[in-house]
């Protein structure tokens, strides 16, 4: 039986061709950041399934109203339709989707899928892990102009949470932070992948254990290989 992460996958990958004809159909939001029709195509092909079959769970996306209305629940989906989309609208193929699900407020599984480069991670997978010496960070910390902690390391921003995640976890990077701070949807397939793959795992300066986070703030993290 097909996981729930596994099946809004497979809708996405069925409708990707659709989903990428809407790059160019972009719109500035209230924080200044961009959403695509691509995001809202996402949002409303998974939204539409979860209605149909997951219905005991409270959907929150970086694309909907969820102040306030999600402290009555329990088991969540949480969803980063287009993570990256400056890229995404940009022609770049550094972008992804993230899924994480809860049940009592507890992690059961999570995915994150980077639909252009053919890859993505899910819950359960093995993963031969890279050995490097570059750091990935948020862009974020350099809009703040902050300088890289450790002249020891490589830095890289890549404009997108999801990758610098899948990086981490393959190894691709010796670490990942984000010290200025990401939403749950951009942060928790990351952590909760990590955590499921023995790394140590960091939020606000503390150990994480797969909690669900409040959607109302920012976090600070940290995820390191061993």
């Amino acid at each position: 039986m097909k996981s729930i992460c596994t099946k809004l996958i497979d809708i996405i990958k069925n409708n990707l061709s659709e989903i990428k004809k809407l790059k160019n159909t972009f719109y500035k939001k209230s924080d200044g950041s961009h959403v695509s029709e691509g995001d809202l195509l996402i949002q409303k092909l998974l939204q539409d399934e979860i209605l149909k079959n997951f219905k005991n769970y409270f959907l929150i996306s970086e694309e909907n109203d969820h102040s306030g209305k999600w402290e009555n629940f329990n088991d969540f989906i949480v969803l980063d339709p287009i993570d990256g989309t400056e890229n995404f609208i940009s022609g770049m193929l550094e972008w992804g989707v993230g899924i994480s699900v809860f049940e009592n407020r507890k992690h059961t599984e999570s995915a994150i899928l980077l639909p252009d480069m053919n890859l993505e991670i899910k819950s359960g997978d093995k993963i031969i892990k890279n050995k490097s010496k570059i750091v990935g960070m948020s862009t974020r910390h350099f809009k703040k102009g902050l300088d890289p902690c450790d002249k020891n390391f490589d830095y890289r921003a890549l404009g997108c949470s999801m990758i610098n995640m899948y990086y981490v976890l393959t190894g691709s990077f010796n670490h990942y932070i984000d010290p200025i701070g990401g939403f749950l949807w951009d942060i928790l397939p990351g952590l909760n992948l990590a955590i499921e793959q023995k790394m140590d795992v960091y939020v606000d300066g503390e150990k994480y254990k797969g909690e669900f986070l409040s959607p109302e703030k920012r976090y600070k993290i940290k995820i390191l290989n061993k």
